[in-house]
């Protein structure tokens, strides 16, 4: 039923992000849109830049995706040179312009964000994690060379991501 409820509005669409070249270096004015799949997430996983991970699944009418994001905003301005903060939306890819856009710039959100685009959405679930049922918020993070250290489901706050965050960077 979560992982229902998680890919329910997944379509083919596009995804918030920036372009390579400038990846993790965003402004929320700079937003680009692109799509992510179950190939380019693995190959984003295994292609670290010598950087710890965090990714953070959210939606825009999630209430406790919405509660947290201003944590994650505050976490990739505090570890910006240490981390890699990564968002992956699951909203529906035609609300990019009338949600997803305008719910970022509100926030300032300055990390990448991407929007899901799968056709089974089981593969990209167990990708990220197999006991993972798909329920968000949903927050991953792994060390430097692609390794996933923790996984939490539901709501974060600021002191929680924190101490996930210096588990990896200390």
């Amino acid at each position: 039923m979560n992982r229902i409820v998680f890919f329910i509005s997944i379509i083919s669409g596009l995804i918030l992000t920036v372009k390579p070249d400038i990846l993790f270096c965003q402004s929320a004015s700079e937003l680009v849109v692109e799509t992510i799949n179950v190939e380019k997430l693995s190959e984003f996983l295994s292609n670290r830049n010598g950087k710890p991970l965090l990714i953070n699944v959210w939606a825009t009418w999630c209430v406790p995706c919405r509660e947290e994001f201003p944590d994650l905003v505050k976490l990739s301005e505090k570890y910006k040179t240490k981390i890699d903060i990564v968002g992956i939306s699951v909203d529906l890819p035609e609300e990019i312009d009338s949600k997803v856009i305008p719910f970022l710039k509100k926030h300032n959100a300055g990390f990448t964000n991407f929007i899901v685009d799968v056709k089974d959405p089981d593969h990209f679930i167990n990708l990220l994690n197999k006991e993972w049922s798909g329920a968000i918020p949903a927050t991953f993070l792994y060390d430097k060379n692609g390794k996933q250290l923790k996984y939490l489901v539901g709501k974060t706050d600021l002191d929680g991501f924190d101490k996930m965050i210096s588990s990896v960077i200390n």
